[in-house]
């Protein structure tokens, strides 16, 4: 037998149910798992759950006795129904770091300056590039932006790996 699963399957919810102890999820591709209402804090602050909802695949919404209204977005449940979930993400995110990191550092290099140097002409601390280039420290937009401007390439070539850039 083949069987084939929806493109994102692990990102669309397919039902939501509320239950004595929480919120009762499964997502397209069969996980399932329960959200405990210890954990939704709007929904004992708002007095108890009056109704949820599933208007999108990616997203339950909460309604209060007090008719408040609250997002459980699709990967904050996911990790919920599937414990190799965050990790993996975790994962991902720490590759990414580390690349962009690596891709900084190699136009440092090449540009023949120091990270003292560096990041004193992007207007940050040294020790914030260190912790970039090492892939411990995602750059806010503006620190990219920086980086960028005193490396004198675009944010593209920083956040692109070089097979994957228009030029």
């Amino acid at each position: 037998m083949i069987t084939t699963l929806v493109k994102n399957a692990d990102r669309m919810m397919s039902s939501a149910s509320a239950l004595d102890e929480g919120i009762e999820l499964t997502f397209v591709d069969g996980c399932s798992g329960l959200i405990p209402f210890s954990d939704l804090p709007e929904v004992s602050a708002g007095g108890g759950l009056k109704n949820l909802e599933l208007p999108t695949p990616y997203e339950v919404v909460l309604i209060t006795v007090k008719g408040d209204r609250s997002e459980i977005p699709w990967d904050f449940a996911r990790h919920y129904c599937d414990p190799t979930y965050r990790p993996r993400i975790e994962a991902q995110a720490r590759q990414a770091r580390e690349s962009l990191g690596g891709r900084i550092r190699d136009f440092r290099e090449t540009a023949g300056l120091t990270q003292a140097e560096l990041s004193s002409r992007a207007g940050i601390g040294r020790v914030t590039l260190t912790r970039i280039e090492k892939g411990e420290h995602s750059p806010r937009t503006e620190t990219l932006t920086a980086i960028a401007r005193a490396l004198g390439v675009d944010v593209e070539d920083l956040i692109l790996p070089r097979s994957r850039r228009s030029r």
